[in-house]
């Protein structure tokens, strides 16, 4: 089952996407589910899980919370359940959550975790080698379009020394041209949210690049994809 497991829409500040529009080109480039993943927030997951009854493409809650040490999607089996960041932490306006305090606090609700583009220099406050230093994640996100092939690369290498598996994900935000590059294919069908956390606990899951690099990318340089499959509706194919 193929899921891009990072995706943003309007409900995140400054994206403008509009979730209804994500689904049906999701639905063009074959993928089986979306997880949006909104900044610091679940805010408005009603609405997004009312789209989904009509939708074709699976939808799933997340979240992708900004810390002083790096991004981290987390995904609890009850989003609707799920307190919101500003609620535990107060507003990070002044200063982003710390996240030795944060992730810990996430981990004990139930959500499971991944670190999201550890190693782009381009993002607020990237992980870095912290990342390696964490107990507490499921997995690394080893593959996103939108990052330079260097942090992909590092990110797979902090992967494997973590002994993780690694996802991948679009992270489109800006445009719909972003979404069908990206995505991670899970060994067993995602009904459910509550299926989606234990498949991501599970780790039985591989990050997955989909048709042409994008000009960030040169070819060759993607050593992070652990496979290729075309934008229509092409998959690859896995042996585990």
């Amino acid at each position: 089952m193929l899921i891009d497991l990072h995706v943003h829409s309007y409900l995140s500040r400054g994206c403008s996407l509009d979730p209804k529009s994500v689904l049906a080109r999701a639905e063009t480039h074959g993928l089986d589910g979306v997880a949006f993943t909104e900044t610091n927030t679940q805010d408005g997951c009603d609405e997004l899980l009312d789209i989904a009854v009509k939708s074709k493409v699976k939808v799933f809650i997340g979240l992708e919370l900004a810390t002083d040490r790096g991004q981290y999607l987390c995904f609890f089996p009850d989003p609707m359940k799920a307190p919101e960041p500003v609620q535990m932490w107060g507003s990070n306006r002044e200063k982003p959550w710390n996240a030795d305090e944060c992730l810990p606090k996430l981990k004990g609700l139930g959500a499971a975790i991944v670190a999201a583009r550890p190693f782009d220099r381009e993002a607020g406050n990237p992980a870095g080698d912290y990342v390696r230093t964490l107990k507490l994640l499921s997995a690394v996100e080893v593959y996103n379009p939108k990052v330079r092939a260097g942090a992909n690369e590092l990110a797979l290498e902090a992967a494997t020394a973590l002994k993780l598996p690694g996802v991948g994900g679009s992270d489109a935000r800006d445009s719909l041209d972003e979404l069908g590059y990206a995505a991670t294919l899970f060994k067993t069908p995602v009904g459910s949210q509550g299926e989606l956390v234990k498949a991501i606990l599970g780790g039985a899951f591989w990050p997955v690049q989909m048709g042409e690099l994008p000009r960030l990318q040169r070819p060759g340089e993607a050593k992070t994809a652990e496979a290729k499959a075309k934008k229509q509706k092409r998959r690859s194919r896995w042996r585990h």
